[in-house]
């Protein structure tokens, strides 16, 4: 009997299985994506240590004190919704005990619209999801003031029951604490793979070796670019303002989270968060009066009512905090094996003339190194998921989405896109 003609590029599947000869696992950076992976990691019986720059994890953009576990569904059947709806029934278990504790609120989400196209979106989505409240309804206008507890100008919205927001420093502490995984500090710069120990040097600037690592995996946000082994992604530097609004007597009122142009939490100690800004060309931490005029811009214009319970605090006295998202150009997470690109380069260079050419070469990868980044301003929402399918692959597991989804946030998809594209 013949072989089954091949119908795809098996690019995704490495020519060699990684070989490893210990279960010790070093993870860059301690915010969201690597404290989520640290743990999927350890609960499979891997020895691990995360190394990061700061002494204490979720110290950069996992630092906010509110975080949203924001909701993106589309009435389109493509892989950025699907993945999104994928990420969200994930996190909202995984998230559940840090809840019962007490540690943020599963207080619900209300998205209202932005525009016309929005509101007949929202409709297409809630009739999809009809049948699986539990996931999303659509609310009436009459239903809104009930929900969140407060009078709301939208005529409509989206309300996700099962989410809400925490503290994401606290979750990435706790995941740290709870799971007996330590953290080490020490600001990486640069990997280099020694072939005859089968182990990875995680250098400082000095070049100094501080550790090596047989498997590591690359969870630093945007500073992946640090490293010449996946400095090819690419990622954008996205500043993020958040503003802390005092409290009134009305905006307390407040039950759920409300999404629309910014966002806007329920009080906490005092304050709402909202935000956040989305600065392309702007890279200083400090906090500028012009970015909470924005972000207070922005809850006028998700809803105008919301807006009038905080009133017109002044400018000048108001505190907030700024970091940078790591962002794609597809908007979807990056997870995988990093890819030894000069090899894939040349193992796929004809489909820089034809792209639709089907070759049955498997790809080239670099050992034991993998990724995790690129989440923007969803990390709460993606790193569980993307934690789990990181861990199911290193393990030899089979991941938890199907392959489709999977090679949508690889780490090796934007070579293949590019020759296909005869962009390199």
């Amino acid at each position: 009997m013949s072989a089954a003609p091949v119908t795809e590029l098996p690019w995704y599947l490495p020519k060699q299985p990684a070989r490893t000869t210990t279960k010790q696992i070093t993870v860059i950076g301690a915010g969201i994506a690597g404290c989520t992976a640290a743990v999927a990691l350890k609960r499979r019986g891997f020895e691990v240590t995360i190394v990061d720059r700061h002494p204490q994890a979720g110290s950069e953009a996992s630092g906010n004190s509110q975080g949203i576990v924001y909701p993106k569904l589309s009435p389109r059947d493509d892989a950025l919704p699907r993945i999104n709806l994928a990420a969200i029934q994930f996190c909202s278990d995984y998230y559940q005990p840090f809840w019962d504790r007490g540690l943020g609120q599963q207080c619900g989400i209300l998205v209202v619209p932005e525009s016309p196209k929005k509101v007949a979106d929202f409709a297409l989505i809630s009739q999809r999801f009809a049948d699986q409240p539990d996931i999303v309804q659509s609310v009436s206008k009459q239903q809104l003031q009930a929900l969140s507890g407060i009078s709301l100008s939208a005529e409509t919205a989206l309300y996700f029951p099962q989410l809400g927001w925490l503290p994401p420093a606290l979750i990435c502490q706790q995941l740290l604490e709870n799971n007996n995984i330590p953290l080490l500090q020490g600001d990486i710069h640069s990997l280099n793979h020694d072939a005859d120990n089968n182990s990875w040097k995680l250098n400082s600037s000095d070049g100094q070796t501080i550790m090596c690592s047989e498997t590591v995996v690359i969870a630093s946000a945007f500073d992946c670019k640090n490293f010449a082994q996946s400095d090819f992604l690419p990622l954008r530097k996205i500043r993020g303002q958040i503003t802390q609004l005092p409290s009134t007597a009305e905006s307390s009122q407040l039950k759920t989270v409300i999404c629309g142009e910014g966002y806007f939490t329920p009080a906490e100690n005092g304050f709402h968060s909202c935000g956040a800004t989305y600065n392309k060309d702007i890279f200083t931490p400090e906090v500028r009066d012009e970015d909470h005029r924005t972000n207070i811009e922005q809850i006028r214009a998700t809803d105008s009512r919301l807006a009038a319970t905080v009133g017109q605090p002044p400018i000048e006295n108001l505190t907030g905090r700024a970091n940078f998202r790591c962002t794609t150009a597809d908007y979807l997470p990056i997870v995988g094996a990093l890819p030894n690109v000069p090899e894939m380069i040349e193992d796929y260079a004809i489909l820089r003339r034809d792209a639709k050419t089907v070759l049955e070469t498997r790809g080239s990868y670099l050992p034991n190194l993998y990724v995790n980044c690129g989440m923007g301003s969803r990390g709460l929402s993606y790193a569980p998921l993307t934690a789990e399918i990181l861990a199911a692959q290193i393990a030899g597991e089979t991941p938890p989405l199907e392959r489709e989804l999977l090679n949508a946030m690889h780490p090796a998809r934007f070579i293949i896109r590019d020759l296909k594209r005869s962009r390199i």
